[in-house]
């Protein structure tokens, strides 16, 4: 019977323990399909969030920073203020409403006494209220423009900051590049300083050559990490939203373009200009508002009137009461106030509006003519890399490097080519940005775009 139960244990043993490994097999078998199932789930998302990096022109970005922009909507909200004061002045005084009570009760009281009601309006004669209309309403055109002024400037920083990001991309490319090329170079010199064919000297001076091109090449993508959040803020976006820019670092100008046309277009479409000759329309108008309120309002009005009185005939008491309806009419006289100051100041903001105009235009010919300078200046400097000098020194360098792995040349040698290299793509890159610069400055100082002119 011990020997039976004995044998039943060990069985029920065996039992469990099988049971025991079926369940960590299937657990083992969960947690592998689970860290299959988000290793998956992770290269989904990883996929989801390469496809939402959204590839951004610079016309989608301009597009962007218009609608979305809080300091253009902020100065929209001007327009609202010049259609209140259009309101406003489009309004007729409120009439004047009066009631008056006469009696004797606190003295004789006698029942004598009476009450009066009346209604007057003023009347502005003059006609001032057409003519603050007509200023009220040049005040809106007036905001309208300057809105798009502010919409010109927007457009140039925008298109300044996304040109200088592009720049920064290729001056990125560049820096790996170097970095790579000095970490290849690293490496030769530490294979030929185990052949003993170099120094230490060597040693050193590539760590040092390659600590230099990691350092510049941190610090053009802090630059680059900061310019795009500056245009992510302008665009009304999280600073860290991935956005991929595409365009192409060739500076658009047209020869065709000459300076006396630019500066005639300049004149004909700058949205200051024109906001600014509004502002002297609305000189004019305000001094004819001055003028008009010489004539001061007439204030025409009606009354009704009940006089209650009592008397005695031959020594009888009588009372009377009388009803009258009236109409008065009443008119300042202007003899010594003929509102000379308020002539005077609009006779002088007028003449401030028309020497404003005149030095805006001033303004706009030197910045037209300035941009004009130095883009034609800045296209010549592009233009001379075009003879393949880039490419002829970044084949140098290769060439350089495999020269220097087989002891034909200096560490020296190596170094000063990969120094004309990289000064030389900055310069190119340099030159590319002011090209394109100062063709933004030229859009901008003209008040249109030369790429839709000549879309």
């Amino acid at each position: 019977m011990r020997f039976y139960s004995k044998k039943c244990r060990i069985l029920n043993d065996k039992v469990y323990l099988s049971m025991k490994r079926k369940r960590v097999t299937r657990l083992t078998l969960i947690l592998i399909f689970g860290v299959s199932l988000f290793h998956s789930l992770g290269r989904i998302t990883m996929a989801e969030e390469m496809v939402s990096q959204s590839t951004l022109t610079e016309e989608a970005a301009i597009r962007r920073v218009i609608q979305n922009n809080y300091d253009l909507k902020s100065a929209v909200i001007s327009i609202e203020f010049a259609r209140v004061e259009l309101t406003k002045v489009g309004l007729w005084p409120n009439p004047e409403a009066e009631f008056s009570l006469v009696t004797d009760r606190f003295y004789a009281d006698e029942g004598e006494g009476g009450h009066e009601f009346g209604l007057s309006q003023a009347l502005p004669i003059s006609g001032r209220t057409i003519f603050q209309m007509k200023v009220a309403k040049l005040g809106i055109k007036r905001a309208e423009w300057q809105i798009k002024d502010f919409e010109r400037l927007l457009t140039a920083s925008v298109k300044k900051i996304f040109f200088e990001i592009l720049i920064l991309q290729e001056k990125e490319k560049v820096l790996s590049s170097l970095v790579e090329l000095n970490e290849k170079l690293l490496e030769v010199v530490k294979s030929r300083l185990s052949h003993a064919e170099v120094s230490e000297i060597d040693l050193g001076l590539a760590s040092g050559e390659l600590q230099v091109a990691r350092q510049e090449l941190s610090e053009a993508k802090a630059l680059l990490y900061e310019k795009r959040a500056t245009l992510n803020r302008l665009m009304g976006l999280r600073f860290n939203e991935p956005l991929v820019l595409q365009s192409d670092l060739t500076a658009t100008f047209f020869q065709t373009l000459d300076l006396d046309g630019l500066i005639g277009r300049a004149l004909e479409n700058r949205p200051d200009l024109k906001a600014k000759a509004i502002e002297e329309k609305m000189g004019e108008g305000a001094l004819q508002v001055a003028r008009a309120m010489q004539i001061p309002d007439i204030t025409v009005g009606g009354f009704y009137q009940n006089q209650k009185s009592r008397f005695e005939v031959d020594g009888k008491p009588q009372k009377d009461d009388d009803k009258l309806i009236g109409v008065k009419i009443s008119l300042p006289l202007p003899l010594f106030d003929r509102k000379q100051a308020e002539i005077a100041q609009a006779n002088a903001g007028k003449k401030k509006a028309a020497l404003e105009v005149s030095g805006l235009k001033i303004q706009v010919k030197q910045e037209v003519a300035q941009a004009f300078i130095r883009a034609k200046a800045s296209k010549e400097i592009l233009d001379s890399y075009a003879n393949g000098l880039r490419e002829s020194v970044e084949k140098s360098v290769q060439l350089i490097q495999d020269a220097y792995a087989q002891g034909q040349v200096s560490f020296l040698d190596v170094v000063q080519t990969q120094g004309k290299f990289k000064n030389i793509e900055k310069a190119y890159l340099d030159a590319a940005q002011n090209a394109r610069e100062a063709v933004i400055d030229l859009e901008s100082a003209v008040g249109t775009s030369f790429e839709k002119d000549h879309s």
